[in-house]
């Protein structure tokens, strides 16, 4: 029987280690992507894409933005892990094409 050895390589740019200090509004505002909760020093975190910030104004709820933007509600509440919507709340949409 003949073993064969390999080497297992991982892309680098997909994935960043949380150093320690780091809060997730950190990473989000520098990479541009949401960041789920629980995030903590030594975590892997996948780069997802790249998403433009969206404040939000009075009144508007996930419904009224996603057809505003034109991106599916379940799209919206998916990249934003369905956080409360609320005036000035920051939210990660898809860049326009």
């Amino acid at each position: 029987m003949i073993y064969q050895m390999f080497t297992l390589v991982t892309d680098r740019s997909k994935y960043f280690r949380v150093k320690r200090g780091q809060c997730k509004e950190e990473i989000e505002a520098h990479f541009g992507f949401p960041v789920g909760e629980g995030v903590f020093s030594g975590a892997i975190v996948r780069v997802g894409e790249r998403l433009q910030i969206y404040t939000v104004r009075p009144l508007e709820s996930y419904e009224s933005i996603s057809r505003k933007l034109g991106v599916p509600c379940g799209e919206l509440k998916r990249i934003n892990f369905s956080k409360p919507v609320y005036p000035s709340c920051k939210l990660f949409v898809p860049c326009k094409k």
